[in-house]
C-alpha cells in the first residue's frame, strides 16, 4: 500500500482532530507517519502501529534561522520517507513542507486552519505572509478551507488555480461527543479549552471572570489547556490564588469536563473552524464565543448559545449575564438545538469521506 506523511505543530493536532482519519487510513493498510513535536498524545497512534518522527518547531516564532532549519527537516525527511502523498495542518507545516512536496513533486493536501495575520494588513509582516502562502500552497493538489473567510482570501492569493474543497472544519466525532443531560445545579460552570496565550481569548475570559464572580458569587470560571506562553503562568497562579479561576490541566479526555459545564466561552482571536464550540455543542452546552469566522458557523445566535464582538470584555460580559439570566428550562433547550445543529452541519464523519476520497483520487493517478 502506499506511504502517507502528516506533518502539524502540535500532537494534539492528530489526537483531536484527526483521530478518525489517521486510523482509517491505518486500517486500509497505508504506511502512516506522523511528524510533529512529541507529545503523550503521540503514543495512541504509535501502539497502534503508525510511525513517528519529532520535530522542532517554534510555532509563532518569526527566527528566520529556525524557520530555515524547519525547511530544511522538511526536505531531508521527505527524501528520506519518499512518501507517496503529504497531508499538512497549520500554517508553518503547510507552508514549509508544502514547498518541499512542491519542489520534489509529491502530490499534498493543505489544511491550514485558521491563517496568521498582521494587524496591518499592509505591512512589510504581512506582505511577507501573502508571499509565504502562495510558495507553500500553490502546488496543492486540494485545499481544504474551513470557513468561506479564508477560502475567499487564499483562493485570490492563488488566482484560484488551486483545487479546493469545503469541509464543517475538522468536524466533531457525534459518536465518542455524545449528548449528555444539561447539569441542574446551583452553580454555573464556564469553560475555557484552549492553548493559554492572549489570541485564544485568555485575556478576555479572566476579564469577565473577575466581573461575573463579583457580581454572580455561584459561578465558577475552569481553564483546561497547556501554556502555549509561559508569562502566563504567574498572572494565573495568582487569580486562582484568589479564586478567579481554577486550572484543569491538560486533559487526554474533556468529555467528562464538557458534562459537567453549563457552558464554554471561547474568546479566541481567529480560527479555522474551532473544535472548542463543537464539541461542547455536541455534548449539549450552549456556546459564547467571538463573532469571528471559524466561530461563528458553530453557533445559532439565541438559539445555542451567544456571540460577541471580538475581543470586546463588554460584549463578552453581556453575553454572559444575557445567559445567567435565562431558566434552567431554557439554557437546557438550548443545548439541545447545539446538539441537533452538530449533527446537521458538523458531522466528523463527513470530513473524513471527504478526505478519503481526494487521497484515493491523488493515488489512483
Amino acid at each position: 500500500m502506499s506511504v502517507i506523511l502528516a506533518t502539524a505543530s502540535k500532537d494534539n493536532n492528530f489526537y483531536n482532530f484527526r483521530k478518525e482519519l489517521i486510523l482509517r487510513l491505518h486500517d486500509m493498510g497505508h504506511e502512516v507517519i506522523l511528524v510533529c513535536p512529541y507529545g503523550k498524545k503521540i503514543d495512541f497512534f504509535t501502539r497502534l502501529g503508525c510511525r513517528f518522527i519529532d520535530m522542532d518547531i517554534d510555532r509563532r516564532g518569526t527566527s528566520v534561522i529556525r524557520d530555515l532549519r524547519l525547511i530544511l527537516f522538511y526536505g531531508k525527511l521527505l527524501k528520506k520517507e519518499r512518501p507517496d502523498i503529504v497531508l499538512t495542518y497549520t500554517t508553518k507545516c503547510s507552508v514549509y513542507c508544502g514547498f518541499q512536496c512542491g519542489r520534489r513533486n509529491i502530490p499534498y493536501i493543505v489544511n491550514n486552519a485558521g491563517l496568521v495575520e498582521a494587524d496591518n494588513k499592509n505591512s512589510i509582516l504581512q506582505r511577507i505572509l501573502r508571499v509565504l502562502y502562495r510558495i507553500g500552497f500553490s502546488k496543492a493538489r486540494c485545499m481544504m478551507y474551513q470557513n468561506t473567510r479564508e477560502r475567499d482570501y487564499v483562493n485570490t492569493l492563488l488566482k484560484n488555480r488551486v483545487y479546493y474543497r469545503d469541509i464543517p472544519g475538522s468536524g466533531v466525532n457525534l459518536e465518542e461527543f455524545t449528548y449528555r443531560d444539561y447539569p441542574r445545579r446551583d452553580v454555573l460552570i464556564f469553560n475555557y479549552v484552549a492553548r493559554i496565550v492572549e489570541f485564544k481569548g485568555i485575556n478576555e475570559f479572566v476579564e469577565c471572570a473577575k466581573y461575573i464572580k463579583a457580581r454572580y458569587p455561584g459561578t465558577r470560571f475552569i481553564v483546561y489547556g497547556d501554556y502555549d506562553d509561559d508569562s502566563y503562568r504567574d498572572r494565573m497562579e495568582g487569580l486562582m490564588e484568589a479564586g478567579i479561576i481554577e486550572y484543569g490541566g491538560i486533559q487526554m479526555d474533556m468529555k467528562p469536563y464538557i458534562e459537567q459545564a453549563n457552558a464554554v466561552i471561547h474568546a479566541s482571536y481567529y480560527e479555522g473552524m474551532t473544535n472548542v464550540v463543537l464539541e461542547h455543542s455536541a455534548m449539549g452546552r450552549p456556546c459564547i464565543g467571538s463573532d469571528i469566522s471559524g466561530v461563528r458557523e458553530g453557533i445559532e445566535e439565541g438559539k445555542t448559545g451567544y456571540l460577541f464582538e471580538v475581543k470586546n470584555v463588554e460584549a463578552l460580559i453581556k453575553a454572559v449575564e444575557k445567559f445567567i439570566g435565562l431558566s434552567y428550562e431554557e439554557k437546557a433547550n438550548m443545548g439541545k438545538a447545539a446538539r441537533l445543529k452538530m449533527e446537521k452541519e458538523f458531522d466528523r464523519n463527513m470530513v473524513t469521506n471527504i478526505y478519503l476520497k481526494e487521497i484515493e483520487k491523488i493515488l489512483r493517478k
